[in-house]
């Protein structure tokens, strides 16, 4: 009987490495791809040029009238933008994104034919801009936190008069960059939450910078970003 438990014994102590070993191993957990983030900041001003009213005369030369000039200016403004990403790469991001902000188009009348004084017309616009783009991470050093990254893309820009009484598309395209700060662990490449301060230069045409040209305009926001 002894003999026999000290058999079962010796048997069971050679299948438990055989055991362990057929266990398949523990399988890396997926990355993170999918990055949401929302956040708010200000819109910079934009020139839409001087134009003037004109008619055609009757004088000799063919030259227009003036009626009076105009001078139209879109003011800075604060902003709204959510964004979603999806992650090809460690530091290769697509992302798509929605910014609404809510400027003041002002428009100067000066030199009146009739010599009546100058005037301001202004008027409240909402405006959004739906953009696709790429953004591209820098490696992060050892010892910093920041991790800066270069941006860069195109979509639309829409423009809403006050009471819808017209609406103007354009194009609008962008390159930029900015800053990166992890929540939590500094130590991994795509963190699960983290803090984006963007700055971007703003190329408009067409449009409300309809005969404008090409209109550059500034914008800076902050944001607050999650990854699953």
């Amino acid at each position: 009987m002894t003999r026999a438990l000290l058999v079962l014994l010796a048997l069971a102590v050679l299948a438990a490495p055989t055991a362990a070993q057929s266990r398949p191993p523990a399988r890396p957990a997926a990355p993170r791809r999918v990055e949401l983030g929302v956040g708010g900041g200000l819109a910079g001003g934009l020139s839409l040029g001087t134009r003037d009213a004109s008619l055609l005369s009757n004088n000799a030369s063919g030259s227009p009238f003036r009626l009076f000039a105009t001078d139209t200016r879109l003011s800075p403004a604060g902003v709204v933008e959510g964004r979603v990403g999806y992650r090809l790469t460690p530091r290769l991001m697509l992302e798509a994104a929605l910014t609404v902000g809510w400027p003041r188009l002002t428009t100067a009348l000066s030199a009146d034919a009739e010599s009546a004084p100058s005037v301001d017309a202004t008027e409240n616009l909402t405006e959004y801009v739906v953009t696709g783009g790429a953004v591209w991470r820098f490696a992060a050093g050892s010892r910093r936190r920041w991790t800066p990254f270069v941006s860069g893309g195109a979509g639309v820009a829409r423009d809403v008069h006050e009471g819808q009484s017209l609406i103007e598309s354009g194009v609008d395209g962008y390159v930029g960059g900015g800053l990166i700060y992890p929540l939590g662990s500094s130590r991994t490449s795509a963190p699960r939450a983290g803090l984006r301060l963007d700055g971007r230069l703003h190329l408009l045409s067409g449009g409300i910078a309809e005969g404008a040209g090409l209109s550059p305009r500034g914008a800076i926001t902050g944001s607050i970003f999650v990854t699953f």
